[in-house]
């Protein structure tokens, strides 16, 4: 790897300064707010918010039925990985997808602890869940607003759902988000919905869950 000059960092400023003025973005190279594995790790296994995500509320809305084929996208660390595997039961498949090795092996090793043997990590990118095959159903808990081209990233998505599958998305409401100061992390309901329209789906159940967080279901046209 050559060493970043002054001369490489103008450069990288310049492209920056075109992109701008044609109205296009910079190279997508990272997730919005990401963070090192040791910190995720710490913030989404905390206690206060494992009991705020309501989990066994969470997968009894999804009505997930023995031998589906689902994807976790966004695992992080597997919290619902888990679960999720546990309703689909043994013939069925879970796929963890995320960005960041370490989560993954996270996950193995978490439901190498819960014996569950039908979780199936996957390594994904900051555009793609990268999931092997179409699935029945993917959830994105608290993932969308870390996404930098949501419209893209969905319509990718929709490509590895099968036709009449579903998507689950759980995210912050605008005045329940906590990144308040960040506004690029902020995603309200409305902007999921044209995303998610624009993608191929229909909007098809809203379940009332939380106060600070949506939760609607769509199904692929």
């Amino acid at each position: 790897m050559r060493p970043v000059t002054s001369l490489s960092v103008r450069r990288l400023s310049t492209l920056v300064i075109l992109c701008a003025v044609a109205g296009t973005e910079a190279p997508v190279s990272a997730q919005l707010g990401g963070r090192p594995a040791a910190q995720w790790i710490a913030t989404l296994d905390s206690p206060e918010r494992v009991a705020n995500m309501k989990i066994p509320d969470l997968v009894a809305a999804l009505k997930i039925r023995t031998g589906q084929t689902l994807a976790d996208v966004g695992s992080g660390t597997g919290l619902l990985s888990i679960p999720l595997a546990s309703a689909t039961g043994p013939t069925g498949i879970v796929y963890a997808s995320d960005i960041d090795n370490d989560l993954l092996a996270h996950v193995t090793q978490r439901a190498g602890a819960a014996g569950l043997g039908n979780v199936k990590t996957v390594r994904g990118s900051f555009t793609d869940p990268s999931l092997p095959v179409p699935v029945d159903l993917a959830l994105m808990n608290d993932v969308l607003h870390h996404v930098s081209d949501r419209a893209g990233y969905v319509k990718t998505l929709a490509s590895q759902i099968v036709a009449g599958g579903r998507l689950a998305i759980i995210d912050y409401t605008p005045d329940g988000s906590p990144h308040q100061n960040q506004p690029e992390m902020i995603v309200s309901e409305a902007q999921a919905d044209t995303w998610l329209r624009a993608a191929g789906f229909t909007r098809a159940e809203r379940v009332t869950l939380y106060p600070d967080r949506y939760f609607v279901i769509y199904v692929k046209r």
